[in-house]
């Protein structure tokens, strides 16, 4: 049974929610003012809290922000009641990290279907995040044994015979550990980031205290850093790249990641000397972005299986690394209201495609994106 603390100084409406929500079969817990209700809310972590916003002692707001400081009650759904005349308030509310609001007077179908919502939006993210636990705990061990059991063994032997190699194989033990180091940053740096976007997906507001959420593609910006990426692989000269200058709904961090992420796994799984075509170009909605490559392809690939970890291409899993990029770039773009469709075909060629929404003008929110051409 789900708990709800419900905080209203109004007794009549405390106690009107109180029965309606009982009927409907939740555990309800009760305060009248902010103060009283932080201090159940830290004792029996209920799972969403319906708070009025002017209150005595301690206001919705600063109930909120108390709550989204503490460790235990941060994650809580969070529901404002609210009058029309408090829309300044609403708003401060929504910054601080409300999940929604609801008008007084309202109708229980609007509050069922509210706290229905954010409930079922936060049981997918506790699953989410419980699913990450468990890939944390099965597989990192190994993932991060692997190339530290190459460094040290690697750096023990120049230690303890360095006297007996030769310069030519002490380069070679260098350049070992330092590949084995930069794998080993990338699986923490992956780790790190995915962590960071279950964090947005909870607060539901993408590049919270980071970066803004619009972004304009820069052309010139966006080769270098493709070009920098595939000199890591020593394929500079399988590129091909052309990007078209628009501004899109995403975080210029998140479009990074996205790109990076994907111009990997193409440099990866195919060919040194095959072509990889990155293209970005606008159609009347979106701003589209493809990797086409000639690489290892699979069979059946199934992209609601991103989210389980699996290796894109390798059902064995048997080759380095986690799989991680794909579930990272399917995260971002859900984050951004966008899409991903992946066709590949095995043993021939792949092609990744997303959408990400462009920022529309004026003109074009008023009159309609489909009366321009991009």
């Amino acid at each position: 049974m789900k708990k709800i603390l419900v905080v209203e100084d109004e007794l009549d409406v405390r106690r009107n929610l109180e029965d309606l929500l009982e009927a409907e079969g939740f555990d309800i817990l009760s305060a009248e003012d902010g103060k009283e209700g932080y201090e159940i809310a830290i004792h029996y972590e209920p799972d969403l809290i319906l708070s009025d916003i002017r209150m005595p002692k301690m206001d919705g707001l600063e109930l909120l922000k108390k709550l989204q400081e503490n460790s235990k009650t941060s994650i809580i759904p969070f529901i404002f009641l609210t009058a029309k005349t408090e829309n300044t308030d609403v708003r401060q509310g929504m910054v601080l990290g409300a999940d929604d609001y609801i008008l007084k007077p309202f109708k229980i179908t609007d509050v069922l279907n509210a706290i229905n919502s954010r409930l079922r939006k936060n049981e997918r993210y506790l699953s989410e995040v419980k699913e990450f636990k468990n890939i944390l705990i099965k597989r990192v061990p190994h993932e991060l044994r692997t190339p530290l059991v190459s460094i040290l063994g690697l750096s023990g032997i120049m230690q303890d015979d360095i006297d007996n190699l030769s310069k030519e194989e002490i380069n070679e033990m260098a350049l070992r550990i330092n590949r084995s180091g930069k794998r080993l940053y990338r699986r923490i740096e992956k780790f790190l980031t995915y962590s960071e976007l279950l964090r947005e997906n909870q607060n539901n507001n993408i590049g919270v205290n980071k970066t803004s959420n619009e972004y304009e593609v820069d052309p010139d910006l966006v080769y270098g850093k493709l070009l920098q990426k595939a000199e890591e692989f020593g394929r500079k000269a399988d590129l091909n790249i052309q990007f078209e200058k628009r501004k899109i709904k995403i975080a210029e961090w998140h479009f990074d990641t996205v790109l990076d992420e994907l111009i990997e796994n193409s440099l990866k799984y195919s060919k040194k000397g095959s072509q990889i075509l990155v293209i970005g170009k606008s159609n009347e909605d979106n701003y589209v972005t493809k990797i086409i490559d000639n690489g290892i392809g699979t069979i059946n690939f199934d992209l609601n299986k991103i989210n389980t970890f699996n290796q894109f291409g390798k059902e064995d899993n048997t080759e380095e690394g986690l799989g991680m990029g794909l579930a990272i770039v399917k995260k971002i773009v859900d984050l951004s209201n966008g899409y991903i469709t992946i066709e590949s075909i095995y043993n021939s060629s792949s092609t990744v495609e997303i959408g990400i929404p462009l920022v529309l003008s004026k003109d074009q929110i008023f009159f309609g994106a489909n009366n321009f051409k991009n």
